[in-house]
């Protein structure tokens, strides 16, 4: 603003001169402030808290403000076998968990594919302490045969017969996770956790590998046509009927896919993902 008030002086000054022309034209002419280096531009900005970190007021976009969240956070290598060995102890803080404990009656917390790809447009916001976005980054992580992880990949590239995956999850907010297998014939059923009563319940910020078993795996095999798994990720006090009804927004890199979706006050995120299974024939 007040450098506004400079440009706004210096072009009443030079109006003035123009009209009247009673001043010298050094006298008009107000010094011009030397340019601000980048860095002095960013530390000139306000700042504001969002998910718990520090973001410049220039930056609008939800998946830039998820991605500066993750830079600490993320794994994004499985080369050095401590990594998988941090990302297995840090699957013992989930657990399944009865959904009667978070919602009475409630008997699933599956739901349909919410998913576009890109961002969203709406500009992030903190509203008397509340984000307007929450998000989680996923990603499939293939094992061989004697547990070695073989590379991480973005939920768009599916996974095929014979595949043995965990599925790497970490989100913004306290969640409750299913994942459900829809079979090439349309049937519907909740594989992880077996109960359909039942959820895994996930820390905001703490990243895990699902299935939490360390030497267990997902893996299909033996069936013809098309086939998925849905993975909803979910704040416990959606399932009260509260849930964003915003579509999820997801961008895919070869770590992993970043998804964030816009929670207008009194809602809480619903981020529900379809990964396909390609049979081999």
């Amino acid at each position: 603003m007040k450098a506004f008030a400079r440009l706004l002086a210096l072009w009443l000054a030079a109006s003035h001169l123009l009209v009247v022309s009673t001043q010298s034209v050094a006298a008009a002419a107000a010094p011009v402030p030397p340019a601000q280096e980048e860095g002095e531009q960013d530390a000139a900005q306000p700042k504001f808290l969002f998910w718990g970190i520090l973001l410049n007021m220039a930056m609008k976009l939800a998946m830039s403000a998820l991605s500066s969240w993750l830079n600490d956070r993320l794994t994004e290598s499985l080369n050095d076998p401590a990594t998988l060995k941090k990302l297995n102890a840090n699957s013992t803080t989930a657990l399944i968990v009865p959904l009667a404990r978070y919602a009475l009656g409630a008997k699933s917390a599956g739901a349909p594919a919410n998913v576009v790809v890109g961002e969203p447009n709406a500009p992030i916001r903190v509203e008397n302490g509340q984000e307007n976005y929450q998000g989680a980054h996923v990603a499939i992580v293939g094992f061989d045969r004697q547990g070695q992880a073989t590379g991480l990949r973005p939920v768009s590239e599916g996974f095929k017969d014979g595949d043995r995956i965990k599925l790497k999850v970490l989100p913004t907010f306290d969640s409750l996770l299913v994942i459900e297998n829809i079979t090439p014939t349309g049937e519907r059923k909740q594989i992880y956790p077996a109960r359909a009563d039942e959820a895994v319940r996930l820390q905001h910020g703490v990243e895990v590998l699902l299935p939490l078993n360390r030497n267990d795996y997902f893996e299909f095999a033996g069936a013809t046509g098309d086939e998925q798994l849905v993975v909803t990720l979910r704040d416990p006090r959606s399932l009260t009927g509260n849930a964003s009804t915003a579509p999820a927004n997801r961008q895919d890199d070869a770590t992993g896919s970043r998804f964030v979706q816009e929670t207008p006050p009194g809602t809480y995120p619903l981020i529900s993902q379809s990964l396909k299974l390609q049979h081999s024939h």
